[in-house]
């Protein structure tokens, strides 16, 4: 293989893993599930050009263990105490008080 050839599939190579990293980006700000073969996809390269090249197989099982998606701006997450009253009146219903009559 002359000289030129293996510089010009070198950079072949940077390009398609450049892609590969773009897509794992994009693919984690968005909020899409991110997988090997979506990846791939989405990178324009085959599969078996992630699995030669482990470094980048590393990169999306790391991005597939973290959570993804745009940020919420929905405000703080909801816990189970925050939503149990706190007002002595507001309690649950008990079997006993489903048979009260109303006064």
């Amino acid at each position: 293989m002359s000289t030129a050839m293996a510089g010009g599939r070198r950079a072949g190579s940077e390009r398609r893993r450049q892609r590969v990293k773009s897509a794992i980006v994009q693919a984690t700000c968005i909020g899409t599930a991110i997988s090997v073969s979506g990846i791939a996809r989405q990178a324009g390269v085959d599969r078996a050009f992630l699995y030669r090249h482990r470094d980048l197989l590393a990169l999306i099982r790391a991005a597939e263990r973290e959570p993804h998606g745009p940020p919420s701006s929905a405000g703080p997450p909801v816990s189970l105490a925050s939503l149990q009253p706190t007002s002595p009146t507001l309690r649950p219903a008990t079997p006993a008080s489903w048979h009260r009559s109303a006064d």
